[in-house]
C-alpha cells in the first residue's frame, strides 16, 4: 500500500506525463496510431480508484481467505518495490503475479520508476519453480494467458528466470570490461535457444532499454567519461553543435539525405539537436517528427512505437493535457500517511525562494492523535513524527480529515481557518508565508522540445 501511493505521489507529475508517451494515450488508435502496449492492447478505461485492504500480507505463508487455502509467496525488490505470488493448493495454481509474462517486461520502464532487481526477480522465479513447479497444473498471471500442463509450465518458468538472469549478468559482464550504456546496449543478442520464444521477445520491455536500467542499478547516470561529467545544458550544447556542423540549412540538407537512405536513428539524433536549437523551426520539427514515426513503425515494442509516435504528434501538433482523474486523485490523497503529505510539501517547495527563511511549525491532528515538527532552514523542508518544538514559530491543531479535505480542493487552508477547523497559536503569517513557498506542478511539460524556449529554472 505504500509503494503504491508513494510511487503515484511523489514522482507522480513526471511519471504521469512520461505515461503518456510510453502508453500512447493521447494517440489515435488505428493503424498508424497506437495498436498496443505489449501487456495488452490499451490502459484501462473509465474511473480509476484505488481501494484500501483490510487485510495486509506482510509474510510469506499459508492463509485462508473466504475458505480458500493461499500460500503467499512475498518478493519484494523485484519486478516492483513490493510484489508477491500466490499458489492454491486445492486447485493446483500457480498464480506469478507480475514476475513472468508472455514478453519480456520491463528491468527498466520508460515512464520512469526505480530500477528492478533483475538478478533478485530472476532468483525468486527460481525459488517458485523448485516449489510450485512439480505441484502446478497451470501457471497464471495478471497479464496474457495461462500456461496449462505441469511440464510447459515448468519449461515457462526456467526460460523466463534464465532472460531475467541473463540480461543482469552480460549487461554487467560487460560493464565491468569498460563498455558504456549505449555500447552494451548495441551489442547484447539473446541466446538462439532464447530469441525464438515468444516469452522472450521485446514487446514490452526491451533488451535494449532493459541493458541501460541495469547499468543504471549499479552506476547511475555517468558513464566514465570526464566530458560527460558536466556537459553543456541541452540547449547550450545543441545551438553550438548546429554551429559547428554549418548551421540550420546545412543540417537539414544533410539530414534529409541520411532520412531518404533511411538512417531514422540518426535522423532523429540529429533533428531533436536542431529542434532543441531552434525550437520553431518548422522544418527541423518536420524532419525530425518524419524520422520518429519511422522508427515507430519499424518498433517491435509497444511502448517503443508509443512513444516514437507521441514525440512525431508533439512535434506536429499542440497537445491537450487530458483531466486528471479526480477520483484516483481523491483516492490517492486520502490513502497518504501524515509524513507522506509532509514529504510532498518538501518536494513542491521552492527552495530558491525559500533561500534565508527558517519557519517552524508545530502540527497536532486530533482525531489521528498524530504529532510532527516541520522545519524549514537552509532550503529545505524536514520533519519528524511525534516531535513538536519548544519554541516553534506557530502551532496548528486539525484534523486529519480536515487536511484531506484541503488536499482535495474542497476547502483551503483561509477557508478551514476562518471556519475554525484550524486552530493557530503563534504567529499565522508563517504559516500563510510558507504555503506561499510551495510550487504547482504542470502536468504537460515538454518531452520532445525544450521547457519555456530553453531557459533553466532559476538558482
Amino acid at each position: 500500500m505504500e509503494h503504491a501511493v508513494s510511487e503515484n505521489v511523489i514522482a507522480g507529475n513526471a511519471m504521469t506525463r512520461r505515461a503518456r508517451y510510453m502508453y500512447g494515450t493521447d494517440l489515435p488508435i488505428d493503424p498508424q496510431g497506437h495498436i498496443d502496449t505489449g501487456l495488452g492492447k490499451g490502459l484501462a478505461r473509465g474511473p480509476l480508484t484505488l481501494i484500501q485492504p483490510t487485510d495486509l500480507i506482510s509474510e510469506s505463508g499459508a492463509r485462508r481467505i473466504d475458505g480458500v487455502d493461499i500460500n503467499f509467496q512475498l518478493v519484494p525488490d523485484s519486478e516492483a518495490p513490493a510484489e508477491m505470488m500466490m499458489y492454491f493448493p486445492a486447485q493446483r495454481v500457480l498464480n506469478t503475479a507480475e514476475l513472468t509474462s508472455q514478453q519480456m517486461h520491463n528491468i527498466y520502464t520508460l515512464r520512469g520508476a526505480e530500477v528492478r532487481n533483475a538478478s533478485q526477480w530472476s532468483r525468486y522465479i527460481d525459488e517458485t519453480l523448485d516449489r510450485f513447479g512439480p505441484i502446478s497444473d497451470v501457471v497464471i498471471a495478471q497479464h496474457h494467458w495461462p500456461v496449462w500442463d505441469s511440464a510447459r509450465a515448468q519449461e515457462f518458468l526456467a526460460g523466463q528466470r534464465d532472460l531475467y538472469k541473463f540480461i543482469h549478468d552480460q549487461t554487467v559482464r560487460l560493464m565491468n570490461q569498460g563498455y558504456r550504456p549505449g555500447e552494451i546496449a548495441e551489442t547484447l543478442q539473446l541466446p538462439a535457444s532464447q530469441a525464438h520464444r515468444w516469452y522472450a521477445r521485446g514487446y514490452y520491455g526491451t533488451l535494449r532499454h532493459n541493458a541501460r536500467g541495469v547499468y543504471q542499478r549499479y552506476l547511475g547516470w555517468y558513464d566514465g567519461n570526464p566530458a560527460n561529467l558536466d556537459p553543456p545544458a541541452p540547449v547550450d550544447a545543441a545551438r553550438k553543435t548546429i554551429e559547428y556542423m554549418g548551421g540550420i540549412e546545412a543540417v537539414l540538407e544533410r539530414a534529409r539525405a541520411d532520412y531518404a537512405a533511411g538512417k531514422y536513428r540518426w535522423v532523429a539524433s540529429v533533428m531533436s539537436q536542431a529542434v532543441f536549437a531552434e525550437p520553431d523551426n518548422r522544418a527541423a520539427r518536420q524532419l525530425q517528427a518524419d524520422a520518429l514515426e519511422q522508427l515507430g513503425y519499424q518498433a517491435e515494442a509497444g511502448p517503443w512505437r508509443d512513444v516514437y509516435l507521441s514525440g512525431a504528434q508533439d512535434l506536429r501538433a499542440p497537445r491537450e493535457t487530458p483531466p486528471s482523474d479526480p477520483e484516483l486523485r481523491a483516492d490517492l490523497l486520502r490513502s497518504l500517511d501524515t509524513g507522506m503529505f509532509f514529504d510532498l510539501l518538501g518536494v513542491r517547495l521552492n527552495g530558491p525562494k525559500a533561500e534565508g527563511k527558517h519557519i517552524v511549525i508545530n502540527w497536532v491532528f486530533t482525531d489521528t492523535d498524530e504529532r510532527f515538527r516541520l522545519n524549514l532552514q537552509n532550503s529545505a523542508l524536514t520533519w519528524l513524527a511525534d516531535r513538536q518544538a519548544s519554541s516553534p514559530d506557530a502551532a496548528l491543531t486539525l484534523t486529519r480529515q480536515t487536511l484531506d479535505s484541503i488536499l482535495l480542493g474542497e476547502s483551503s487552508f483561509p477557508k478551514a481557518l476562518r471556519n475554525g477547523e484550524i486552530h493557530v497559536e503563534g504567529d499565522v503569517k508563517k504559516v500563510v508565508e510558507l504555503l506561499g513557498l510551495m510550487e504547482t506542478f504542470d502536468p504537460d511539460f515538454p518531452l520532445i522540445e525544450p521547457k519555456a524556449g530553453g531557459q533553466l529554472p532559476a538558482r
